[in-house]
């Protein structure tokens, strides 16, 4: 049974190839998985297991729903109905197509981006517009899953391990970062790009990138860095805290 509770207020797109970076870093046998599912933007899903549940960041894109029951069997040895909670960066629909799969956990977000998460409400992008317009809703509509959005930078604990929610806008108007096992969780807010490196979010798919520069800033100066021992992307990009890392980002 779950332990999940919500602590306190803690105060305070990417590169369109196969290419993952550093992915390897952030699996541990037995107790996390992170994969990509398949179409042009590879994006990730992240797995892991607790003493109080399985936790899931994101969840990716075009067959992500068989691939997160496989590797929840294969790599976890366990079953999507254990999945107690899925956090997501945001809403787009490369990044929440396995919801079904998984659709008896609780679903963390940003407040901004239920109405986006739920469909009654347009992400502010083209490309975006234009998927909706062509294939309909990516996520549930409201009521089908247990959303349980925060409103601000928050913490929570899960059994013996901790997660921190901190918001990020900009990419979307709900993008959420999350720090859990010295693996900071950026979404769409850090891309990389080619020739470029990292840098921040891709203005084709984004609200505003002006915003989304004063978020990374501000993420910097909240997140206890010295707690990061990775910074991944929503498409499995991941990149060591570095100085320059992160004057790249937020340039």
């Amino acid at each position: 049974m779950s332990t999940l509770r919500r602590v306190a207020p803690v105060g305070f797109a990417a590169l369109l190839s196969g290419c993952t970076y550093h992915l390897s870093g952030i699996q541990e046998p037995g107790r996390a998985v992170a994969f990509t599912t398949t179409g042009p933007w590879r994006s990730m899903v992240y797995a892991a297991r607790t003493d109080s549940g399985v936790v899931v960041i994101d969840l990716g894109w075009a067959g992500a729903g068989g691939k997160l029951r496989r590797s929840l069997r294969s790599d976890l040895g366990v079953a999507p109905e254990e999945v107690t909670d899925v956090f997501l960066t945001h809403s787009h629909r490369d990044h929440i197509a396995a919801w079904r799969t998984v659709r008896g956990a609780r679903f963390h977000l940003w407040e901004p981006e239920q109405p986006l998460f739920e469909g009654t409400r347009q992400h502010a992008d083209l490309p975006s517009r234009v998927a909706r317009a062509n294939a309909g809703d990516a996520g549930p509509r409201p009521g089908e899953v247990d959303v349980r959005s925060f409103a601000y930078d928050t913490m929570f604990v899960i059994g013996r391990d901790t997660l921190w929610a901190y918001t990020t806008p900009g990419h979307t108007a709900g993008s959420a970062s999350y720090l859990f096992r010295g693996v900071l969780f950026v979404g769409d807010a850090v891309a990389r790009k080619p020739l470029r490196g990292y840098g921040g979010a891709d203005p084709v798919f984004s609200l505003d990138t002006r915003m989304n520069r004063q978020s990374l800033i501000g993420l910097f100066a909240r997140v206890p860095m010295e707690r990061v021992r990775w910074v991944c992307n929503a498409h499995a990009k991941c990149s060591l805290p570095s100085e320059h890392f992160i004057d790249k980002v937020t340039r």
